[in-house]
């Protein structure tokens, strides 16, 4: 599972989108980070959504401290979850 900041979308709520492969075919989900709530489920299945949820459940502070890092520097490092 791959979970993404995109750089136009910082003047939203934050957020991750998150696919299942590292190729860009597929739609990727987006997924609040405060709330943790899907706003769009994409081509995820059922099953990788509920995973996606227990990881970002895991590791919110991370992914959020992540997204500032990105908005503020225009990089942040890979982070893999667990």
């Amino acid at each position: 599972m791959v979970f993404c900041i995109a750089a136009y979308d910082l003047i939203e709520r934050m957020h991750v989108h998150v696919s299942n492969t590292k190729s860009r075919s597929g739609k990727p989900a987006k997924i609040w980070l405060d709330t943790l709530e899907v706003f769009e489920s994409g081509d995820l299945t059922k099953k990788e959504i509920s995973t996606a949820l227990t990881l970002l459940a895991k590791n919110r502070e991370t992914l959020r401290q992540s997204v500032l890092q990105f908005a503020a520097e225009g990089k942040t490092k890979t982070r893999y979850l667990r």
